[in-house]
């Protein structure tokens, strides 16, 4: 660190005008109009990007799996919400883990190997 760079150290915590002579606030403003301006190049340079993704993907015919976008959103959309229930009618269901056949009525708790299946696993393990 020279002689130079520490002096500016002290200026800039004394609260002394920067080298460039502008102000805080002054060099505040000159940020905003800057990321203002960088946001209507980005919006314009958007659709031109978004036309010639979409162009590829029509020509190499890719899907979302393909680029690497298939991943916790189309799990998400695929899945019940977390805090959906299936509805578990009355009857018997059997556990596919042991074989064992539970008879679960309207009322009361089920048995949480059933609880935690889906629609598709309740329907394969219903005994008629």
């Amino acid at each position: 660190m020279n002689v130079e760079s520490v002096y500016h150290s002290i200026s800039l915590i004394n609260g002394e005008a920067s080298m460039s002579g502008q102000s805080y606030d002054e060099l505040m403003a000159k940020i905003s109009d800057l990321q203002q301006q960088a946001e209507v190049v980005r919006r314009a340079e958007l659709e031109s990007v978004i036309a010639d993704v979409k162009a590829k993907i029509k020509k190499y015919n890719l899907s979302a799996a393909d680029v690497g976008l298939s991943g916790s959103a189309a799990k998400r959309a695929a899945r019940p919400a977390a805090g959906a229930k299936v509805k578990i009618a009355p009857g018997k269901y059997r556990n596919p883990e042991n074989g064992e056949i539970k008879e679960v009525g309207a009322a009361g708790r089920k048995p949480g190997w059933l609880a935690s299946m889906t629609a598709d696993q309740l329907n394969a393990a219903r005994v008629n």
